[in-house]
């Protein structure tokens, strides 16, 4: 046990100094254990590339810095997940094809296995008919035990988190950004709400703000989390469609909504399932779970999951 939270630590730790996709950490977590990593660091026997929020720290401050944010990252239902952990995602790898060296979990929930869950993405500028559609089709899936999976964003994501918790289900939100930052302003009290019933889920550390550059690691984690991911309404540009194409190339499920074609923002939609010959139509909760293992422990399959939903 006292291996395991010196493990823990030393992940938090690194965690919190750098990005996720780090590539000179990454080289030296290969060699040396996370603790001696830490220690090398700390000593300056190795260069450290920090994240632009502490870069300004003076050396003589950045280790205690460190320890306060990981103890704080830990209190009031916080965790840090680590490979070790029974819950770390499977097969999780960043957009540069490594593992992140920690998870940073807020709420009372564990992080669901992907055959249990399913990511719904969708476009911030969405319509009343796609905000319909996502929250038809979460609310079907969270009410057959499924866990429903969202960054908690403008439009699409939000609607979809709303409606499974509106029915009693499970959701998870997975933010761009430290979980202190609770991002989008908008939606504080839906992710305050998540964070006392289910669960916040982020690859970056307390105090990280959410960035262009950073957008990668989170639509990586939200493709990896699930087994398959969902597009309710996407324009030609949308950052949703880099999500479902990171959740095919891990070889997930990537399933669509195609939307009305004459929709500026089904756009994206209808052209991913013109080009892309891996990607499959839905129009319910029914079709996805079709195209889905069942839940573990009880999940009916495609045809008995309300085919009476949108």
């Amino acid at each position: 046990m006292g291996a395991e939270d010196d493990d823990r630590r030393a992940r938090a730790t690194l965690g919190w100094l750098c990005e996720p996709g780090d590539t000179g950490l990454r080289r030296l977590l290969a060699r040396h254990a996370p603790r001696d990593v830490v220690d090398m660091l700390s000593r300056q026997e190795v260069p450290v590339v920090r994240r632009s929020e502490i870069r300004h720290l003076p050396t003589s401050r950045l280790w205690d810095e460190a320890a306060a944010a990981v103890e704080e990252a830990q209190r009031g239902g916080g965790r840090v997940v680590i490979p070790a952990d029974p819950d770390w995602p499977p097969g999780l790898r960043g957009p540069d094809g490594g593992q992140p060296v920690c998870l940073w979990a807020r709420g009372p929930a564990p992080i669901p296995p992907p055959a249990a869950s399913v990511t719904i993405v969708g476009s911030r500028a969405s319509s009343s008919y796609g905000n319909h559609v996502a929250a038809d089709l979460a609310a079907g899936l969270a009410t057959h035990g499924w866990t429903v999976v969202s960054s908690g964003g403008l439009g699409i994501d939000s609607a979809v988190l709303r409606a499974a918790l509106a029915v009693g289900g499970r959701a998870v939100a997975v933010l761009p950004c430290g979980l202190d930052r609770l991002h989008p302003h908008q939606h504080r009290a839906l992710l305050a709400r998540l964070a006392e019933t289910g669960l916040l889920l982020s690859v970056q550390p307390p105090g990280a703000d959410p960035t262009l550059a950073r957008m990668a690691a989170h639509r990586a984690l939200l493709a990896a989390l699930t087994a398959g991911t969902v597009v309710v309404e996407a324009s030609a540009r949308s950052a949703a469609l880099q999500t479902v194409r990171q959740a095919l190339d891990r070889g997930r499920a990537g399933l669509v909504v195609p939307g009305p074609v004459t929709s500026a923002v089904s756009a994206g939609c209808l052209e991913l399932l013109r080009t892309d010959a891996r990607v499959r139509a839905v129009g319910c909760a029914g079709h996805i779970v079709a195209d889905l293992a069942p839940p573990p422990g009880g999940g009916p399959r495609g045809g008995d999951t309300g085919d009476g939903h949108t």
